[in-house]
């Protein structure tokens, strides 16, 4: 099989050209990046970046659909541990999208509303959707069938609220974390912080529930 190893060249060269992308976009965001640097990072002739994506635009997008999809791999794994609390579930969540650097939301988000074409946003809005969203709520939808949380006609929280509320108190965790105790925001977040969260969405903060 005399094209085997240029098939595996260039395999290892997109792999090449999407590991520098990742380091690149998820530190300084879509519009600071260029594929000059991409290429200067990986090691790659720019050239062959366009040899292997249309642009920069459909680099980024792969790089986040990669992303996503290890995402939904821990995620639905974790969702699927029913002998586990929901309370550990969903602090194995926060550990797992720190993991996965998607708790850098903020970045990706403004990405995603302000630098990228509309058919990206569709693209990247549905990978989100399906791969990060829906393996959350499934853990949240699981506590209320379960009587563990209430449900929304109990004066409980739906699924999908539940997960975006969540998901918002990531996103700005590591800013929290800079102001209060002069942490660098990429740092990893104290556990106590994380299951401060978990604690707080689960229970409330109140000493008694109202009337």
């Amino acid at each position: 099989m005399p094209d085997a190893p240029s098939r595996a060249d260039a395999e290892e060269t997109r792999r090449a050209i999407l590991r520098a992308a990742q380091e690149l976009f998820a530190a300084a965001g879509y519009r600071a990046v260029t594929t000059r640097m991409v290429a200067k990072v990986s090691g790659i002739k720019q050239p062959l970046i366009y040899y292997h994506f249309a642009d920069k635009e459909a680099l980024y997008v792969e790089v986040q659909r990669e992303r996503a999809l290890a995402c939904r791999a821990a995620l639905e794994y974790i969702a699927g541990q029913h002998d586990m609390p929901i309370p550990e579930r969903l602090r194995a969540v926060v550990a797992a999208l720190r993991a996965s650097h998607q708790s850098n939301m903020s970045l990706f988000m403004h990405d995603v509303q302000h630098e990228l074409s509309e058919q990206a946003r569709a693209t990247l809005s549905e990978l989100f959707r399906a791969n990060i969203v829906q393996p959350i709520m499934a853990i949240f939808a699981e506590g209320i069938a379960s009587g563990f949380l209430r449900k929304p006609e109990q004066g409980g929280v739906a699924p999908r609220l539940a997960t975006f509320l969540l998901l918002s108190a990531i996103m700005h965790l590591p800013e929290v974390a800079d102001v209060e105790r002069g942490a660098d925001p990429r740092a990893d977040l104290d556990a106590s912080a994380a299951d401060a969260l978990i604690h707080a969405l689960l229970y409330g903060m109140a000493a008694a529930p109202p009337g």
